[in-house]
């Protein structure tokens, strides 16, 4: 397994320890309770139980191992799922596409600095980052993990980065399209 393949499901298992999560499906292929990883989209979205978008351009970055499916970590929530996919083999740059069905975040960011407010199919979203605060480096920064969120028809995507400018996170969850 690559280093980077490691990183991601640390960081994929990180993310599921902070949001609580007690049932994490991020090393079994796909099983019967609709967890688990996927190769491909549609595979993903039989699993998750709704529509879901996927890239459309990833601006070369190539996806980073197979697409996940989680359990929501909100408490009562269990029956939601969490589908993650991320895009980049080194850790200089990557992207991330996570949705979820509660239409709420299921998985928490922590505190973040909100950096502006754009439009992705025809919903608000907001653009922030991990950044501006003691300890953080400035927002301004290519080098911060910056989140674009919105919320359509009750599914709550989130667009992420880490060493893109803002334009080119604006751009990849500005091309997403429907699962076919």
């Amino acid at each position: 397994m690559r280093w980077n393949r490691v990183l991601a499901a640390g960081l994929a298992l990180g993310a599921a320890a902070a949001a609580g999560l007690s049932t994490v499906a991020v090393a079994a292929p796909g099983g019967q309770d609709g967890l688990g990883l996927f190769r491909s989209w549609r595979a993903a979205q039989s699993a998750a139980g709704f529509r879901l978008l996927r890239p459309a351009a990833t601006f070369g970055l190539a996806r980073n191992g197979r697409i996940a499916v989680i359990r929501c970590g909100v408490p009562g929530q269990g029956a939601k799922r969490v589908v993650i996919a991320n895009y980049g083999l080194t850790p200089r740059v990557n992207l991330r596409f996570t949705q979820d069905d509660y239409g709420r975040p299921c998985l928490r960011a922590g505190r973040v600095a909100i950096l502006g407010h754009y439009t992705v199919h025809r919903a608000r979203a907001t653009l922030s980052g991990v950044c501006g605060r003691p300890g953080l480096p400035r927002c301004g920064r290519r080098n911060v993990v910056l989140l674009l969120a919105w919320r359509r028809r009750g599914i709550y995507y989130v667009a992420s980065s880490f060493g893109e400018p803002r334009a080119a996170l604006i751009a990849f969850a500005r091309r997403t399209i429907a699962v076919g």
